[in-house]
């Protein structure tokens, strides 16, 4: 069987090309503002082919040039026949206008992954490939994205127009069969967006029949009256195979809203939000991949982002020209390989690695801390955060982030022994700079004189281990425990407050802040998650939520990072997690959180785990081999076909 091939990693690098050159808002285009790196666009493929009879060669190219069979050369247009056996094939492409492919098939023979690319500029290194593009008519540059049509739930007749409501957020095209005097319709993700005239942040003019881009939106107004449309929702061909069900309605409700929030923004790659940024932001797709491995079977999208962020290049600014962002991405190497198994990946990733490491130690200041240089900057969380000079969140996540690519090393067949060193000393230097002993946490900066405490500083310790069990007491109880210190308002942060929670703490004190955090949203009219949110908002706060950046609908109700419940729960109520890479291992370990009854499915490598507890009694089935179960502080192995039931 044959695939259309290119320079790996060029079809990713080309699709975020294109997606980061899609924004629009109040009618202009708005690119992303860091380097956009495209596709080369000269390439040269070698493979072999080896038809088991004589058989006419198949060629299609994206792109111009020649291709030659066994030395002798050809236009791409040329009808040739090949012998049974073994032929060598080479092909040098051209796309001036976009990725140079190719696709050669000679009976059961073809381009696949044993076959190389090179620029000229590197080495000749195995092609890219994927099972979406194995047709002769398929487009790599188009993603195959999948519609269905949906239908409003209700339609009101309102401010001299008509309001569509769909009754959920989502992100779907409007096709016109029929238009009659021209009009605008305004999107909206809620209905003062959609009814806001010249500040919604999204609209279109209807002027002649057709359709219309992709937009996110749950409401729809048109002015002067009722139109005649149909939409169709776009969606990623990934499969959802994780599920959940407890005996609290509200916790069912969150589940459901967070694994459709991860949905809409599982496309191409994960994106931060479906209406603003739709843009690839690596802090915010580093949470992603780890509720995608809850929700979907594989790591498709995972690695697909993971490679358009990064890019081919030399790094010369951070990462969406965030300190921190860089310092995810590295860390998130290893956290594919730890989802699927595939150490290739890891060894293609190393230079990468290499070079990101290379460039944070260039980032250093007179302690040997990373700071930001230049017009990059420190992102960390939306809070008042102390980012004068280093700060100390970034230093914890250099150190997890050299420790993690330490194990990539390792998984590569290189030593890691400077990398552990490397991160020993910084985890030295946080110490002597950052902590305080009479408020018994780190602060945030040493250099303003504030020494203010805040959670976001003291939970990556937590969360990487990066302290002894002594000092992690002391950080739960003087930092997540206290009440004193300023609560976290975007569930950007909140992943990693209660991720920390769950590690080391009561599960129920996470049952709570679940309800309150997520559920206020839903409560507060939600169907996707937010941004930002505080649940001690009043009414007129909770209503201005939408303004951002000076936009008084900027601020996304569509946000990955609000998506977390569906990790958290996966991970520590059904207790699902990886002893060894690939799921080739794994415990399963589940805890009530205070409920009644919890069951559900994770995805498991090639497999699935469904999970229960009720009555005291925890079961567990799989169908695949390498599950444990965990109950009542014994192991019991979970057989392939069969169920193990025990007590809780």
């Amino acid at each position: 069987m044959a695939y259309w091939i290119w320079k790996y990693g060029d079809l990713e690098i080309r699709q975020s090309f294109l997606l980061h050159t899609k924004r629009d808002e109040y009618g202009y285009i708005v690119p992303a503002f860091w380097y956009m790196e495209d596709c080369s666009h000269s390439v040269i493929f070698r493979g072999r082919i080896a038809p088991e009879r004589e058989e006419k060669l198949e060629v299609y190219v994206r792109g111009t040039g020649y291709f030659n069979v066994d030395g002798k050369k050809y236009p791409f247009s040329a009808s040739v026949t090949v012998s049974a056996g073994e032929h060598d094939v080479e092909a040098r492409v051209v796309n001036t206008d976009g990725l140079p492919a190719l696709y050669v098939r000679a009976g059961e023979s073809g381009t696949d992954g044993s076959w190389t690319c090179t620029d000229l500029l590197e080495a000749a290194e195995p092609v890219g490939f994927s099972d979406m593009y194995r047709d002769p008519g398929d487009d790599p540059e188009r993603f195959p994205f999948l519609y269905e049509e949906i239908f409003p739930s209700s339609v009101t007749e309102t401010a001299g127009g008509a309001l569509y409501d769909f009754g959920r957020e989502t992100f779907a095209k409007l096709v016109f069969d029929r238009v009659g005097k021209p009009f605008r319709l305004f999107y909206g993700e809620s209905p003062e967006e959609a009814l806001g005239g010249d500040e919604a942040y999204i609209f279109d003019d209807v002027t002649e029949v057709g359709e219309k881009p992709c937009r996110a939106f749950r409401y729809v107004f048109t002015e002067g009256g009722a139109a005649q449309f149909r939409a169709f929702r776009e969606y990623a061909p990934a499969e959802r195979v994780g599920s959940f069900s407890c005996s609290d309605e509200l916790l069912n409700r969150i589940w459901d809203v967070a694994a459709h929030t991860l949905e809409l923004n599982c496309r191409e790659f994960y994106l931060d939000g479906i209406k603003r940024d739709r843009w690839v932001w690596s802090g915010d797709a580093y949470q992603s991949y780890f509720v995608g491995r809850y929700l979907y079977r594989g790591g498709e999208t995972m690695r697909r982002t993971i490679v358009a962020l990064r890019g081919n290049r030399d790094l010369k600014r951070h990462i969406n020209t965030i300190v921190d962002y860089t310092l995810y991405w590295i860390m998130s190497v290893y956290d594919y390989y730890e989802a699927t198994g595939d150490a290739d990946f890891v060894v293609r990733m190393i230079p990468k690695i290499d070079d990101a490491l290379d460039f944070c130690e260039r980032s250093l200041d007179g302690n040997g801390f990373i700071v930001p240089h230049g017009e990059d900057w420190a992102f960390v969380d939306w809070s008042d955060i102390d980012k004068n000079g280093a700060n100390v969140s970034e230093q914890f996540l250099y150190a997890a982030a050299m420790l993690s690519a330490a194990k990539c090393s390792e998984t590569a067949g290189r030593g890691c022994s400077a990398l552990r060193g490397s991160a020993d000393r910084l985890l030295r230097r946080i110490d002597e700079f950052f902590w305080d002993s009479e408020k018994g946490a780190y602060i945030d900066s040493f250099e303003s004189g504030r020494r203010l405490v805040t959670r976001h500083g003291n939970l990556f310790p937590l969360i990487y281990g990066l302290v002894p069990e002594k000092r992690r007491d002391e950080l739960i109880n003087n930092v997540l425990r206290n009440g004193a210190v300023p609560p976290i308002t975007t569930p950007y942060f909140k992943f990693y407050e209660l991720d920390a929670e769950a590690r080391y703490g009561d599960l129920r004190r996470v049952t709570d802040e679940i309800r309150s955090y997520w559920g206020g949203m839903i409560r507060d009219g939600a169907t996707s998650f937010w941004e930002e949110y505080d649940p001690l908002w009043n009414r007129e706060e909770k209503l201005s939520t939408h303004d951002m950046y000076g936009l008084k609908f900027g601020k996304s109700l569509c946000h990955a990072w609000g998506a977390s419940p569906v990790y958290l729960i996966g991970r520590y109520y059904l207790g699902v997690r990886p002893t060894s890479p690939g799921y080739e291992t794994f415990d399963v370990e589940p805890r009530t959180g205070g409920l009644d009854m919890i069951e559900g499915t994770v995805p498991v490598g090639k497999g699935t785990v469904k999970v229960k507890i009720e009555g005291g009694l925890a079961e567990a089935s799989c169908d695949v081999p390498g599950g444990t179960l965990i109950a009542g502080g014994e192991r019991y192995e979970i057989k392939p076909g069969e169920t193990v039931r025990v007590k809780a």
